[in-house]
């Protein structure tokens, strides 16, 4: 089942499949937007899958089988991504062309691209005020406040093809290339200037996660390289020997990021009270770790052997103590709110923490 789940959850991040819809289409009626959407088939094999797993229903589907599976259904982007600023509003339909409304300033009107994402747009991400779109040909279209990544004319030409990601702090944007070269605009201080680490993200990078006001970029050979605000998990220095080589993931919060090594250790920095200091439950990390998932203040990391371990803040599920005895064992799967966590047992037994 931890094949499935992190099958799901990789589908997932590149299609941007959110709240497991998909959108079949939007038409605006008297200014409001009508959305016709059908259930994303992601989920469904998924919940099928671990449903029938016990009878062995698909005994015969490894997991290269699966991840072909999950990749086909997965290739339609979906969903309506609103600006963090929750005035703006954009949608990709089944056609790739993208509909928005809401706040003008905010990214609401795209009238200036509308030739540029009228059909083609697997994916749209947002900042706190600005929307960036990425074509089926790579190319990346931008609109909504200037200073904060709408105005993306200084590297036009680095965003005219071969974008295969875009991932946004609050205030910048940064775009993955196919040859792992990573291109920032936006907001300096908020990851849109990433001149100091140039060198170190020109090519090879095939991962960029984001808190709020920094990236953190993964290397094939398991390398971290951060940039943004120092507080917010810009500065790795602290931990700068534990990120050199080796890990194979990076979670984050809002303001901190935990990175996996391939030995099942965790490093974690940031803000100390959003998930950076783990120091109080350093022991159990120390190797093990299968899989990390974030709140917006907190982390819970998954052990082999079933027992789950949460550090940050206590009220967005860092602080499992009430739930620890369900929590030592037995979990195959562990999901995230915005303010808390869910824990699946072995037995069907679902225990939760946190905010609802």
């Amino acid at each position: 089942m931890d094949i499935i789940q992190r099958l799901l959850n990789d589908a997932h991040k590149r299609a941007r499949h959110n709240n497991y819809n998909v959108i079949i289409d939007v038409i605006m009626q008297n200014g409001e937007p009508v959305v016709e959407r059908r259930s994303c088939l992601c989920i469904l094999l998924s919940q099928a899958l671990i449903e029938n797993i016990a009878n062995m229903l698909f005994k015969d589907f490894n997991e290269p089988t699966l991840r072909l599976v999950f990749e086909e259904l997965s290739a339609v982007p979906s969903d309506v991504v609103e600006s963090t600023y929750t005035k703006s509003f954009a949608a990709v339909t089944e056609d790739g062309r993208v509909v928005t409304w809401g706040d003008a300033e905010t990214g609401g009107d795209s009238s200036e691209v509308a030739g540029e994402v009228a059909s083609g747009v697997v994916e749209v991400v947002a900042t706190r005020f600005v929307f960036a779109a990425v074509t089926e040909g790579g190319r990346v279209v931008t609109w909504g406040r200037a200073w904060a990544g709408g105005d993306s004319s200084a590297v036009a030409g680095e965003l005219a093809s071969g974008v295969v990601r875009v991932v946004a702090t609050w205030y910048a944007f940064a775009a993955v290339t196919e040859g792992g070269r990573v291109v920032t605009w936006g907001d300096a201080e908020t990851g849109g200037d990433s001149r100091e680490v140039a060198g170190e993200v020109a090519s090879g990078v095939v991962e960029v996660v984001a808190t709020r006001f920094a990236f953190a970029a993964v290397t094939e050979g398991g390398r971290v390289v951060t940039w943004g605000d120092v507080e917010s998990g810009g500065d790795s220095s602290g931990v700068a020997g534990a990120l050199a080589s080796g890990v194979v993931e990076v979670v984050a919060t809002v303001r901190a990021f935990a990175a996996v090594t391939e030995s099942g250790r965790v490093v974690t920095w940031g803000s100390a009270e959003r998930g950076g200091d783990s120091s109080r439950v350093a022991g159990e990390l120390v190797s093990g770790v299968v899989r990390v998932v974030a709140t917006s203040g907190a982390f819970a990391a998954l052990k082999e052997g079933g027992r789950v371990v949460a550090w940050g803040n206590g009220w967005s599920g860092g602080d499992s103590s009430a739930v620890a005895g369900e929590l030592a064992s037995g979990v195959v799967m562990v999901v995230a709110t915005d303010y808390g966590f869910a824990a699946w047992k072995k037995d069907g037994q679902i225990v939760k923490w946190g905010r609802e």
